[in-house]
């Protein structure tokens, strides 16, 4: 274990599994001090439902070191527009609700397997520790266990299973999980039936991570076909490793492959990669990345929408435009700004993407990303981006208009603190809730 790794790793017992790990500017000369007095503090407390932080996903602290997996007591903001243009209102009416359709320990994705299941399609749900489950998306059977790599990961700190995404035609299964030296894999599984051969699987792509957080991990198929993956800066804080304005790094980017083996070649480039020419990692969509928890692609529009981690007081979201072509070689900013915010160094770039929204973390602590909803059960939520707070666990839903005025609007729902890890959607367009109380929703309208 490298020195750096050893480091993080003491320091992320506290720390978020989504990466939203730091102190104001003013306590970080005091850090060590503080992440022992917090462990000290919470040392075998439990939170309220779910895993204890010794033994589950890492309680986080927010500002001033209050544990973040005391309940939430924060009140929902006020209507009106917020110093950065964004308005934010309350629900007209509590009409949507949580309904529980599986139970499964630590869920951390939920894909529909395309060409599958009827309405809904085949949906499947990895889970941390490292096993991928076929689920009845109506609830009424329990979920099948179809592969199982828990040997093969360990769930500790921010690593484990994070993501999972079908090729397009659904013949092949793609996992991206941390190995047990903690490293980031992309790999491919052939389907047979609904069944994953999981002794078939073919390493797609691995990337060395200097530290145990801030790994991203994400992993979805674009309306271009192609594979992309979001990694995080390599972990610690303040960009330790300085890899958010690095090009020859695969950290804190998005990444776009072709992950079809190519002759001797793993995966290819495609040609129209910003960087496929040089200039930069080939692989590379977008850098400047902190922690991308979460990235979904608009079903109508295209769009992409990436949920961007911060540090000491911001949480953002980035939308590239379909119409931009997703803007090759955006930078996202970090480590020179966190939000909206000069973070670092006294560049701004001329590629810089400042994000279409930002929460500060008087209203959360790290930013579950979610989808826009394009189903047919909601018909007042159709082109809403639903998304949510890891520490609160709150949900909300975002519109940004052409003038780019965006529009928070609290839901009315929210799951434990500190278990709103993840949302899913199935082939209807219908979104589901992943949370660490060890339970998969589906949004519905009350009845």
């Amino acid at each position: 274990m490298s020195r750096g790794r050893q480091m993080v790793v003491a320091v992320a017992g506290i720390c978020l599994l989504v990466g939203a790990c730091g102190d104001s500017e003013d306590n970080r000369r005091n850090a060590e001090p503080q992440v022992a007095a917090t462990v000290a503090a919470t040392a075998g407390a439990a939170a309220p439902t779910g895993p204890a932080p010794d033994s589950g996903p890492d309680a986080p602290t927010v500002a001033g070191g209050q544990p973040a997996d005391s309940p939430a007591t924060d009140p929902a903001p006020d209507p009106g527009e917020d110093e950065h243009g964004t308005v934010a209102v309350q629900p007209e009416e509590a009409n949507l609700v949580l309904t529980p359709v599986a139970s499964l320990t630590d869920p951390m994705a939920l894909v529909a397997r395309p060409g599958t299941g009827g309405t809904s399609g085949d949906l499947y749900v990895a889970t941390r520790e490292g096993q991928v489950w076929l689920m009845n998306a109506d609830g009424d059977e329990p979920p099948e266990m179809v592969l199982d790599i828990s040997d093969q990961t360990n769930p500790e700190c921010e690593e484990g299973l994070l993501g999972i995404a079908f090729s397009p035609d659904g013949s092949k299964l793609y996992v991206s999980s941390t190995d047990l030296r903690g490293d980031s894999l992309i790999v491919e599984y052939p389907m047979s039936g609904q069944w994953v051969q999981g002794d078939q699987g073919r390493t797609v792509l691995g990337v060395d991570q200097p530290a145990c957080n801030h790994n991203g991990g994400h992993i979805a198929f674009g309306p271009d076909g192609y594979l992309w993956i979001g990694f995080g800066d390599g972990g610690g804080r303040d960009d330790m490793f300085n890899q958010g304005q690095n090009l020859d790094t695969l950290l804190a980017a998005m990444i776009r492959i072709d992950p079809e083996a190519d002759g001797n070649a793993d995966y290819s480039i495609p040609a129209d990669n910003p960087f496929a020419d040089g200039g930069g990692r080939a692989e590379i969509w977008h850098y400047g990345a902190r922690n991308p928890w979460r990235f979904s692609f608009d079903r109508t529009t295209g769009d992409l929408w990436i949920a961007d981690v911060g540090q000491n007081e911001w949480e953002e979201v980035h939308v590239l435009r379909a119409a931009d072509g997703w803007k090759p070689g955006a930078n996202l900013g970090w480590p020179l700004f966190e939000g909206h915010v000069r973070f670092s160094g006294v560049e701004t770039p001329e590629d810089l993407d400042f994000p279409v929204h930002v929460y500060d973390h008087d209203t959360g602590c790290s930013i579950t990303g979610g989808h826009v909803y394009r189903g047919s059960a909601i018909p007042s939520l159709v082109g809403t981006y639903v998304f949510g707070d890891f520490c609160q666990g709150r949900l909300w839903g975002l519109t940004v208009d052409a003038q780019g005025v965006d529009t928070r609007k609290e839901l009315g729902l929210s799951v434990d603190p500190v278990t709103l890890v993840s949302f899913g959607e199935d082939a209807a367009g219908e979104l589901y809730v992943l949370s660490f109380d060890d339970t998969v929703y589906r949004l519905e309208l009350a009845q």
